[in-house]
This record gives C-alpha cells, structure tokens and sequence, in this order.
C-alpha cells in the first residue's frame, strides 16, 4: 500500500555478473535460463563476443544444472527467516511512525485538514512513482543504478512543486505553506522509500522513535515553544534521511541520475496509488471529521501489517515449492497455501482496521465506518498483494475497484458497497490463485 512499507520483490532472480555460474539454478528448463539472461542484459552479440556462443539461447544451454540433495531445503528446515521478518516489521513501523510525526507537525502548524490530506495524499502517490522507478532497476540486480534514476526523478518533481510554490508566493492570495508542506512531504516520502530498499530501516527506525518522543513529549507537556520545537524536530529528520542517501550515493558506482525508460516503471505504482487514495477521498466524504481521521489512522496501520504477513506468505510457498519436485504438486500446494494466508491477510487487515476506529471514536455504533474500514483494507491489501508477486497492472484494476465500491457504498448505501467489495474481493483472491500456480513466480 505505501512505498514505505510494503517493498516489492523483482519480477526475476538478477544476474549481477555475466560469468555467474548459479544463472541456471532451480530453473525451470533452458528458456528460463534464456529470460534470466536476456533481463540482466546479455544480448546474442555479448554471448557471441565474451562466451564464444552462438546466442543467449546457445549459452543458456550451457548453464543447465540440476539441484543437488544438498541443496534442497530439508524437511526439518525452519521456513520462517527471522531476518527478512524483522525487517518487514520495521519497515511498518516506519511507515507508522512517518505519518504519525507528520501528524503531529501539521497539528502545531494549525494547517488545514483538507490541506494535509491532500498534500499526504500527494507524497504518497509521488513515493510510490519513485519506488517503481527504483525497483525496475533493483529487480535485475541494479540497485545503486536504481537509487540514483529515482533521485534524479525525485529531483525534477522537487524542481516542479518548487516553481509552484514560488508562483503562489507571488499571485496575490495564494497560501505558498501549503505548496511548501507538500514539497516537504513528498521528498521525506521518496528519501524514505529509497532507503527502505537500501535496507536502513534500522536508520530510520532510530531517528523517527527519537524524532517522535520528542514531539510528542512536547505536546503532552504543552511547552510553550512546542511550535519551534517539533518543526525543528521534522526539519532534522529531513535532514537525516537526505544526509543518508547523499551518502549512499557518493559511495556509490552508478550516479548518473537521469536516463532513458525511467518514468514508464513509475506508471503502475502511481495509477495504483491514486485508485486507492481517490477511493479513500470517496469514503471520507460520507463521514464526520473524527471518523475520517480513524479511517486515515486504520489506514496506515492496515498497510503497516500487510507488509509482514506479505513476507510470511512468500517465505511459505518457497519452502512449500521446496518439498516436492513435481510442478503439479507444488501448484496445488501454492494454491492450498495462498488461499488459507491470503484469507488470513486480510482478515488480520480488515480487523486491525476496525478495531483502530472502534478504539479512537470511542462508539462501538459506528458500523458504518467499520465497515468501510474493513471493506477498504481489504481490497487494498488484495491490490499490493497482487502487485508484490509480479502483477503491476492487476494491482492497478484491484486499486481501481476500491474506488468502484466507495462509489457505490456512497450512491448505494451500506449493502451495496459490501456487495461490490465482496465481489471483487473474490476475483482479486482467483487471480492471485492463478499467479501462484507456477512457483517462478515466488521461487
């Protein structure tokens, strides 16, 4: 749901290097090999020219290789790995922790509801633009090329919302903080989510509980200078997260951040984003100021969860595919295992939501808000699920059809915006069911 959280695995198994030998492990046949090759960029003229064969076809054939008993995963083997775990719980609580100081900034400021809605809304569909951009390199192994194409094109919209601040300084009227709260925003959302797949989510764990407990402390306190305080507290962090990617990118062996074919990959992750914020707009219309800001809050930490149960879900079809040599088996397996966690994926959603909105409104009669709580986790998550195992563009219909059922709750009422959701909910959960059938696509 958030670049910040959910990090999506590449498409394929990289070949970092042209000479590595394991290029044909666990593949399927020779025209596996033949895909991972050519995706890492060996062409017929470089398999001519450094590996004297007559194509990639050619030399794919030469990388064939068996699996050896010693390397299949044993029946005792642990499936669960604590570290890619742990990792994913920090990056949700990250993500957390982001919003909640971003919170707690444009509470001192005294800013618009509207105003931080939009500009939250704005950050997080650029943070997802900027993670597909990243990602599209990292997923073949280029991961440095990666973070800096996605400066590059963080740049440019910096570049952009600060040509739009400067005109709204100058028209007489226009308001220029909030072109500067949405520019502030959307670099912590692009700086965040390249370092998320840089793996600092240590880093940024450390900063972002010290930043809070200082705001929030300030606040509780009601010091006097709590304005000054948590800003500075924000433009540190700010600080923090820049001082750690301009870092990475001295130390690192691609710089070059503008080139070619970069901002296609930013398309999917950005459709999908704005399906998903228009259809939480969509909802918020229907409800009271207070139930809103639950909705936003069971929102975020829906999306804080999935990310975890994201990585148990793969991390069980790997080991699942792992037992059995026959593809049939393996399939049902995959299809018996990602129906029984996809469930369980989105009841955990779904009932995170609804307690957090039960919890903040204090009113166990608000089964509306619940219900669309519910109803919109749920599709979201069914959404970044699909998009995590390699379906950009079903993400992007799965997305689509939030917004389709907060229409339809908003003209139909309550049952009909169940209904709608019900049934894309089942569609989306068949289509996931297809993709798993074949274990490269979580292998």
């Amino acid at each position: 749901m958030s670049a910040d959280s959910v990090a999506v695995h590449g498409k394929g198994k990289p070949v970092a290097v042209f000479e590595n030998e394991h290029a044909g492990f666990d593949a399927v046949d020779v025209y596996e090999i033949t895909a991972r090759l050519e995706a890492s960029g060996i062409s017929d003229r470089t398999a001519r020219k450094r590996h004297g064969a007559k194509d990639v076809f050619d030399y794919a054939q030469s990388l064939v290789q068996v699996r050896s008993a010693a390397q299949v995963s044993g029946p005792s083997e642990s499936w669960i790995s604590r570290d890619a775990l742990l990792e994913a719980v920090r990056r949700g609580i990250v993500l957390v922790l982001g919003a909640f100081l971003g919170g707690l900034t444009a509470t001192v400021m005294a800013a618009n509801t509207r105003e931080v809605l939009v500009a939250g809304i704005g950050a997080w569909i650029i943070g997802q633009s900027i993670s597909g951009i990243v990602w599209a390199h990292a997923g073949a192994g280029q991961v440095n090329r990666g973070i800096a194409r996605g400066t590059g094109a963080t740049i440019v919209v910096m570049l952009v919302l600060a040509c739009y601040m400067a005109v709204s300084l100058v028209i007489p009227g226009q308001d220029g903080s909030w072109a500067g709260l949405l520019m502030a925003w959307c670099w912590y959302s692009c700086v965040v989510s390249m370092l998320v797949i840089l793996g600092r989510s240590w880093y940024l764990l450390t900063i972002l509980s010290v930043a809070v407990t200082i705001a929030a402390l300030t606040l509780v306190l009601g010091h006097s200078a709590a304005l000054p305080i948590v800003v500075s507290v924000a433009v540190l962090v700010l600080a923090a997260v820049t001082l750690a990617l301009v870092t990475h990118l001295r130390t690192s062996s691609d710089r070059r951040l503008f080139g070619r074919g970069n901002w296609l990959a930013a398309v999917a992750p950005a459709a999908q984003a704005s399906f998903l914020a228009a259809a939480l707009s969509v909802a918020l219309t229907r409800m009271p100021a207070w139930e809103g800001k639950a909705l936003v809050v069971a929102t975020v930490i829906a999306a804080a969860a999935t990310d975890p149960a994201l990585v148990l879900m793969r991390q069980r079809l790997v080991w699942s595919s792992n037992r059995t040599p026959l593809l049939r088996h393996a399939a049902r397996n995959a299809r018996s295992l990602t129906m029984a966690m996809s469930a369980a994926i989105v009841v955990i959603s779904a009932s995170v939501s609804a307690l957090v909105v039960i919890f903040l409104v204090g009113d166990t009669r608000v089964a509306a808000t619940v219900l669309v709580a519910a109803a919109f986790s749920s599709l979201a998550t069914t959404s970044t699920t699909l998009a995590a195992f390699g379906l950009p563009g079903s993400g992007v219909v799965f997305a689509g059809a939030a917004f389709l059922s907060s229409e339809a709750w908003i003209t139909g009422g309550n049952a009909a915006g169940i209904l709608v959701a019900m049934a894309f909910l089942v569609a989306g959960i068949g289509v996931l069911l297809m993709r798993v059938s074949d274990p490269r696509t979580y292998a």
